[in-house]
């Protein structure tokens, strides 16, 4: 499992994600039909559902396919092994997905990237154009509307961009270091061609045709939010707390157990001296010793000192025969009854128990005087209110799940509980503002399970909200012409897509300078540098592609496409190693170890601490 966990890189897991994510959902693995079945609990507060499941056993056959090649059978693993694999995917999968929702990750943007690659993913498509035929069949086939899926990838797609946001700090021993800068400060001879998106974009020209082509034939791309609005009833403690009743003897009854708790938690610290009866041939023997300690300490002698040389208390007769603060649920009666009356320092009569006889010392004594019943009279009413009123409110919350076990209308419910109905405006999953900011409510009022007319209970921190969705506006597609500029923005960048791909592809296959120069010349977008000592965190290329070259060798040509989405295509000329002075010139630098660490082994404390800080409430699940 360890191997499986280190195995989460950025670069690899980023690949497995934005390639395998479409496709893992419709895999899954044939002998899980059993395993798990029912309702399966949660994970850091997200809910775990059969289709997180199903997307963690695909995600987990991809992943070791990943490693092992396409023919690895994942359904020929050790059954216990495959079940925490499974487990394993579906633990990260839910944190980093409530990871991204805290942080606003799911939002708009993740939302169109991700309608984006669904277009583009060859599955739905027929003869390489996306088909929205296709693509319906597909999801509801495997359980999904089409909004649904859309959802559940977008939530994968910003988990993913939660994963890669962490940032850490590794430390290393004075070898490790001297060996990380070494590796660090090496730098690298390249040649480069450099295919420039933004540049090719901006010569690229849509005719009126092709916009209302794409436009037609990618219409899941341009249609508007789903729109939501529902009623709900609050259910709130101090509501209640008008309801609450004071029994005419609570204050007296109360009180008295105020005193009563007051008197056990009185500060007395005791000290004793121990003779065991089964040390002595008879009982009667036992009690000479102790008659004899206990003439000691009349004359004067010190309690401690005579603990430390007469006790038989293993534990105590070391440190004065100290027993620490008196509790009368951990010690006999008999002790009870021997301090009652004594004062500070105050040493009891012979105290005998079963098997043992003892002399008690007072050693420390704080006990204040109880409050009057009129000072705590408020205290005591406050706190019934806020039991009872809490108890009412349970009430209702158990009556209003009841009710809505046997289906009855938000209505019913209110008129049961006399609580008034309040509605609210129509909102989109983005533009959602209702005045509870609690992710619980959003998250079902946009699930899947939430259904029109349909009341559902929600315990919060402070109260229970009961809703019900009155209103669902359908996403419907957004006229042409409302919508035309991103219709020319998103048919720009998909040829500016498969341009890139055609000229990459042709200037990798071209050998020849002289031609390459040509070929480059034709281009305003294309341009061929040469840069000499380039390290590792340099500036003059992205960090993508530097990572790249610097997990290469040389004398390697290399293709890399830089996250603003040009492409270059590089090639190694060599490395050159650090000299022990540049080294020494650069070591201090190296000792707070803030930034540059070994991608692995940051990969590595990432995913532990994913796995140290979930919340696993999982249930039906045979792992």
């Amino acid at each position: 499992m360890e191997s499986l966990r280190n195995f989460l890189t950025g670069p690899r897991l980023l690949i497995v994600v934005l390639i395998c994510a479409i496709p893992f959902v419709f895999l899954g693995t044939g002998s899980l039909g059993t395993a798990f079945s029912g309702s399966f609990g949660t994970i850091n507060g997200e809910d775990v559902t059969e289709n997180d499941i199903q997307i963690a056993s695909g995600s987990a056959v991809q992943r070791f396919k990943s490693i092992y090649g396409e023919d690895f059978n994942f359904d020929m693993l050790d059954e216990d092994f495959k079940s925490e694999s499974i487990k394993q995917e579906l633990i990260l999968q839910k944190v980093l997905e409530a990871g991204a929702k805290s942080l606003g990750f799911v939002n708009e943007s993740t939302k169109n990237e991700t309608k984006k690659m669904i277009v583009q993913s060859p599955i739905f498509q027929v003869d390489g154009i996306f088909n929205e035929g296709v693509y319906e069949a597909q999801v509801n086939s495997n359980g999904y509307t089409k909004e649904g899926y859309i959802d559940v990838m977008t939530n994968f797609a910003a988990a993913e961009l939660f994963r890669t946001s962490f940032n850490t700090i590794n430390f290393v021993t004075d070898a490790e270091l001297l060996e990380l800068v070494s590796l660090f400060e090496k730098s690298s001879d390249i040649n480069f061609i450099k295919i420039s998106f933004d540049g090719l974009m901006s010569e690229i020209i849509n005719s009126p045709k092709e916009l209302l082509d794409y436009y037609n034939d990618n219409q899941i791309l341009f249609f508007s939010e789903e729109e939501r609005s529902f009623e709900y009833i609050s259910l709130l403690q101090s509501d209640y707390n008008k309801d609450v009743q004071i029994p005419d003897t609570y204050i007296e009854n109360a009180y008295n157990q105020y005193l009563t708790r007051f008197d056990n938690s009185a500060q007395i610290r005791i000290s004793h001296i121990m003779i065991d009866k089964m040390n002595y041939d008879s009982r009667d023997l036992a009690f000479e010793s102790i008659l004899k300690i206990e003439n000691l300490l009349k004359e004067g002698n010190n309690f401690s000192m005579i603990a430390s040389e007469f006790s038989e208390d293993i534990v105590t007769k070391d440190i004065g025969g100290d027993l620490e603060y008196f509790e009368k649920d951990i010690f006999p009666p008999q002790f009870d009854d021997a301090i009652q009356d004594l004062d500070l320092n105050g040493i009891s009569e012979v105290v005998e128990l079963d098997d043992t006889f003892h002399i008690i010392k007072v050693t420390e004594k704080n006990i204040e005087e109880p409050l009057s019943e009129e000072q705590v009279k408020d205290d005591l009413i406050n706190e019934l209110i806020e039991t009872e009123s809490f108890a009412l409110m349970q009430d209702d919350f158990n009556e209003s799940e009841e009710m809505i076990l046997q289906n009855s209308s938000l209505i019913e419910i209110s008129e049961t509980l006399s609580k008034n109905i309040n509605s609210t405006n129509s909102y989109t999953k983005e533009s959602y503002d209702f005045e509870l900011t609690d992710s619980q409510i959003k998250d079902y009022l946009f699930s899947s399970e939430a259904q029109m007319n349909q009341p559902f209970a929600i315990e919060l921190t402070d109260r229970i909200i009961i809703v019900s969705i009155n209103g669902i506006n359908e996403p419907q597609l957004q006229p042409y012409e409302e919508v035309v500029e991103d219709v020319s923005k998103l048919l720009s960048e998909f040829k500016a897509i498969e341009k890139i791909a055609l000229l990459s592809e042709e200037l990798n296959g071209i050998s020849n300078n002289e031609e390459i120069s040509e070929f480059i010349g034709a281009y305003n977008y294309v341009i061929n540098e040469s840069f000499v000592d380039v390290k590792r965190y340099s500036s003059l290329l992205p960090r993508e592609v530097l990572s790249k070259v610097f997990n290469s060798k040389s004398g390697v040509r290399l293709l890399s496409d830089a996250n603003n989405r040009d492409k270059y295509i590089v090639d190694i000329v060599k490395f050159n190693s650090p000299s022990v002075t540049e080294i020494d010139q650069v070591l201090s630098e190296y000792t707070s170890f803030g930034e540059d660490v070994i991608s692995t082994k940051m990969s590595q404390i990432i995913n532990e601490d994913v796995f140290k800080t979930a919340r696993v409430n999982l249930n039906n699940l045979i792992f």
